[in-house]
């Protein structure tokens, strides 16, 4: 594994050219931007890891202290060639599923705008199924230390194209966005990946909803080779391999200013395999005093597919399978976020994980001690920048 601070300087590095260009250029055709985080989160469960989205290791085992799970660093450059026609490249470090901090491309796509209501979009960018998808890594651009891992879970780039265009139907404004194309997240893969998403603002009120499909592919088990001859056709039913998966979201958010409640629920369904069919929510609150904005979130992971087999399974490889799915939580977490000086916000939280009988709590990197069915605490802090 590569070390942060060489990781760090090779993505900084990777855009030197686009930045000297930039100058070269002329103002207003480059601009330079970036975000980061500085985190550290730490996990009373000493048996497993928490990791929030990706990674191989996180809090709790491997180390108490952890700035694994949140710590990144992204550099961007966005070109404007005409008023119609501009790009976007995005560079990012953060700890992934390979357990590297190698900069990888996050964003990479030109954009060309036929009217400013409708734009067309070609190249990487993020699948819009989340409310947040756009800044879920940005984590100054949010309340919390990180988006509630509750729902946003996995983090999805598309390579592809997609169209938006933007209306008004009285005092409501609307917005329409497809995309398609695919997806290589190291740990799985997505094809034929479509998604139209909906959004309407209204108020001090935002309504989404999103709806995607996409065929799966994924590291599956090699031990599903043990079942041959008549428990061949089980393997397959198990293994992930082009299965149709969909996925659903709706959320609400209403901010006047002072105070804001958000919430999202998605589902996750398809083909019957190892891939867990979820229903994931959260609901959060706070409130903006002065440089200060306290906060709460309720979230929960609900399991709705199966988590064993029983005595189908004679060789208890699926079984051990399904149960490793079984992430079922609930958690409350208070917090609050410091905007001590411009750009910069510092944030503190703490979330208590209720685990219930049978589930690993969304753990990973768990050891042979580890038990099912133990809460546990996490307490997080972050310093968050943009530039």
């Amino acid at each position: 594994m590569r070390n942060r601070p060489s990781a760090l300087a090779l993505a900084l590095a990777s855009l030197v050219p686009f930045s000297a260009l930039a100058q070269d250029a002329g103002e207003g055709m480059f601009s330079f931007s970036g975000y980061g985080t500085l985190g550290a989160v730490r996990n009373s469960e000493n048996h497993a890891d928490f990791v929030p989205t990706q990674g191989t290791i996180g809090a709790g085992y491997t180390h108490m202290w952890s700035t694994t799970p949140d710590t990144r660093l992204a550099a961007q450059v966005d070109a404007r060639f005409t008023d119609k026609f501009s790009a976007v490249l995005q560079v990012l470090s953060e700890y992934d599923a390979l357990g590297s901090y190698e900069p990888q491309v996050e964003l990479a796509h030109v954009k060309y705008a036929f009217t400013p209501a409708l734009q067309v979009r070609a190249g990487r960018f993020t699948a819009p199924i989340f409310m947040l998808s756009e800044y879920r890594k940005v984590g100054y651009a949010m309340p919390w230390v990180r988006p509630p891992v509750e729902v946003y879970d996995t983090a999805v780039t598309i390579d592809g194209g997609d169209a938006s265009y933007k209306f008004n139907v009285g005092d409501v404004a609307l917005s329409v966005q497809v995309s398609a194309g695919s997806s290589d997240e190291k740990t799985f893969k997505l094809h034929d990946a479509r998604t139209l998403a909906l959004r309407a603002e209204f108020g001090s009120s935002t309504l989404f909803g999103s709806y995607s499909t996409a065929k799966l592919d994924s590291i599956t088990t090699p031990l599903l080779a043990l079942y041959q001859g008549p428990l061949a056709p089980l393997a397959d039913t198990y293994a992930i391999e082009g299965d149709d998966l969909e996925f659903a979201s709706f959320g609400y958010a209403y901010d006047p200013g002072t105070w804001f409640a958000r919430g999202e629920i998605t589902r996750t369904s398809g083909e019957v395999n190892l891939l867990p069919k979820l229903t994931n929510a959260y609901v959060s609150a706070g409130y903006r005093i002065g440089q200060f904005t306290p906060y709460a979130t309720l979230g929960s992971v609900q399991v709705d597919s199966e988590t064993s087999i029983g005595a189908r399974d004679p060789i208890g490889v699926i079984n051990a399978g399904l149960a490793s799915t079984n992430g079922e939580l609930k958690s409350a977490t208070v917090g609050a976020r410091w905007d001590f000086r411009e750009n910069v916000a510092l944030k503190a939280e703490y979330a208590h994980v209720d685990v219930p009988t049978g589930s690993n709590g969304g753990l990973v990197n768990r050891q042979p001690t580890f038990k099912t069915g133990q809460n546990y605490d996490l307490l997080s802090l972050s310093l968050d920048f943009v530039f």
